[in-house]
């Protein structure tokens, strides 16, 4: 598994170690929701066009982008491992400044961090990404899938 850092840091969205896999080809291939949008590094305010897949028979998002060295990655993302969401809704301070003061208030309203953690087998670490919707309205219909989703995926576990 390849690995883009960020450095670690806590809740007040530093800085993440996002965990990044190659499947270019298995990115759109099974019933999912696609979308378009911005990834953007949360110390820097560097961004770069990505698209997203909310797979709803794995019960995972996934983002391609493009990679500090240029290469295509994709972050696969279960549901079941998001522990938070922040949004501008929940205040600036929930975003470093940088990132703040690299968009513009359109790109804010469709701001938002998602904090979930990464199970190494002998340990688990919070990690995050962070993405800019093409509005308000986009950015709360794809958390409001990633919620249905995620209850549903809690659901199934329950039931086995």
């Amino acid at each position: 598994m390849m690995q883009l850092s960020e450095g670690h840091g806590d809740k007040s969205a530093g800085g993440y170690l996002v965990a990044i896999e190659e499947h270019p080809s298995d990115f759109v291939t099974r019933t999912a929701v696609n979308g378009k949008c911005l990834h953007v590094s949360e110390s820097t305010g560097f961004r770069t066009e990505a698209e997203y897949c909310v797979d709803v028979e794995l019960g995972q998002l996934m983002v391609k982008a493009i990679g500090r060295l240029g290469h295509q990655e994709i972050v696969t993302l279960p549901v079941t491992s998001i522990t938070d969401i922040y949004t501008i809704d929940d205040g600036q301070d929930c975003f470093p400044v940088p990132l703040m003061k690299s968009l513009s208030t359109e790109e804010k309203a469709g701001l938002f961090f998602i904090e979930f953690t990464v199970d190494h087998g002998a340990s688990i670490e919070h990690a995050g990404i962070c993405l800019v919707e093409a509005s308000r309205s986009a950015r709360d219909e794809l958390l409001q899938r990633l919620f249905q989703l995620s209850i549903a995926s809690t659901l199934a576990s329950v039931r086995e």
